[in-house]
């Protein structure tokens, strides 16, 4: 992480830049928002990566900002041909009106924000064909330590996990792009949503919700799907931006 009064006063100053181009409210509307499952926040601190590679902590991605503590629902759009478009994170009742790119606090990014052009930026986080845990960052020992015990390391994607998210996908193709799995914790009473990017892989955009009061309501996984985007104009991934933050397939 780099100096937060100093990241945020760039974050500040360049907000337009780095809001969502979509009503993600309209969008959940319009495809129907499912209840998929839950996920519980001790720390705040949200964290996500390949399922196949939870036990690497390099391929952690941990978000900028604390969400609010305790359980909360997922949940899940998908597409006319079934694939998922999108997941959201629900911290409260209240609307967002605004979305603001879940930036991680790099020092890339800082040497990046001030070269971005709006609405230029949908492709920002980057996942394999596999499926993507989000768990609490003060949660995953417990989960890692759980998973190491039951099903040997990384084992649990290869062992039930594919298996379990293959029952609730609704696209016959391949890569996998439907379903999300509810993973319950028992020594912490606690849930991580398991889920496909809609594409099967590749990058896509995160973003929070603010409501009027600027507190965060939401969370926003946009699987940017082409059949969702009508008559946009094709946004173009930005240069330097993309390229230093693509450290590689998360």
């Amino acid at each position: 992480m780099v100096d937060e009064e100093r990241y945020m006063k760039l974050v500040k100053k360049h907000r337009k830049k780095i809001a969502a181009v979509k009503d993600y409210e309209e969008l959940f509307t319009r495809l129907g928002a499912e209840k998929a499952g839950s996920i519980t926040l001790t720390s705040g601190r949200i964290v996500a990566c390949p399922l196949e590679s939870i036990g690497d902590e390099s391929r952690h991605i941990e978000y900028y900002y604390r969400a609010p503590a305790g359980t909360h629902t997922v949940e899940l759009a998908k597409s006319s041909t079934g694939r998922n478009a999108a997941v959201r994170i629900v911290f409260s009742d209240t609307h967002a009106v605004r979305y603001e790119l879940a930036l991680i606090g790099t020092a890339e990014e800082l040497d990046c924000i001030s070269d971005l052009e709006a609405g230029r930026i949908p492709f920002y986080e980057s996942c394999t064909a596999s499926p993507i845990i989000v768990a609490d960052q003060g949660l995953m020992p417990d989960l890692l330590e759980h998973l190491v015990e039951r099903y040997g390391g990384n084992d649990y994607y290869e062992k039930e996990g594919k298996k379990l998210l293959l029952e609730k996908s609704t696209c016959s193709e391949e890569p996998l792009c439907s379903g999300l799995m509810d993973f319950y914790l028992e020594a912490d009473d606690a849930h991580f949503p398991i889920f496909f990017n809609g594409e099967g892989g590749g990058h896509h955009p995160i973003y929070w919700g603010f409501d009027h009061a600027e507190n965060i309501c939401c969370m926003i996984f946009d699987f940017d799907l082409k059949e969702l985007q009508g008559d946009e104009e094709p946004r173009g991934r930005t240069g330097n931006f993309f390229k230093k933050l693509r450290r590689g397939d998360r």
